[in-house]
């Protein structure tokens, strides 16, 4: 596993490190600790490749050149923001049914 990717996608991250942990839901600090020890949570590693908007899988490879040519491609096509649009859009619709659903049983 290679979370010293994080760390450098991280930094280019609107608001860098404090904001992606904070985004995620972890402390900075935690955040840190992860990338030392190169441990980390999978529902944590879930979370900062969605924000980051990277694929889970370049965190589990070693070879650099194979990292570097997925992310740029990845920077030139777009269509993971299509991706990322529709299911945060999803996401919405479903806490809409969950809050209506909620109500009704007042």
């Amino acid at each position: 596993m290679n979370l010293q990717l994080i760390k450098r996608y991280g930094e280019q991250y609107p608001g860098g490190l404090r904001k992606l942990a904070v985004d995620a839901g972890m402390s900075e600090g935690n955040l840190h600790r992860c990338i030392r020890n190169n441990k980390i949570q999978a529902s944590d590693l879930e979370a900062l490749s969605r924000l980051l908007g990277v694929e889970i899988g370049i965190f589990f490879t070693d070879d650099a050149k194979s990292i570097e040519t997925r992310r740029n491609s990845q920077i030139g096509d777009v269509s993971w923001l299509y991706e990322k649009i529709a299911l945060l859009e999803q996401r919405i619709k479903d806490k809409d049914e969950l809050i209506e659903i909620l109500k009704q049983k007042r």
